[in-house]
């Protein structure tokens, strides 16, 4: 369901918005909802690369955190250079983690 809120933005941000909306044809609910969106799944991922540098969540949480898959995040990672914190004992987790799946 959807639920109607309401912002101020500045006069810049407005003008901005105004010509996205003539680039693209959209309405500007549309054009706001795909603004969002966007700039809500990228702020996701910030805070999950800087949670994980920071070691608040290990490499999986910080993949949920994102909302995406854990290849995608160690994408994410790559692309960023940050480097894996990595040990053997997150190793053996893995794979205990894997197999125990495959025993299903």
């Amino acid at each position: 369901m959807s639920e109607r809120i309401s912002f101020v933005i500045p006069k810049q941000l407005r003008k901005s918005l105004r010509e996205l909306q003539s680039l693209t044809g959209e309405d500007q609910s549309t054009l706001l909802r795909r603004v969002v969106d966007k700039g809500l799944t990228e702020a996701r991922m910030d805070i999950a690369v800087e949670r994980y540098t920071k070691n608040r969540e290990s490499l999986e949480r910080a993949s949920g955190v994102a909302g995406v898959s854990l290849w995608r995040f160690l994408d994410e990672l790559r692309r960023r250079n940050v480097a894996l914190k990595y040990t053997a004992a997150d190793a053996e987790a893995e794979i205990s983690r894997v197999i125990a799946r495959q025993d299903h």
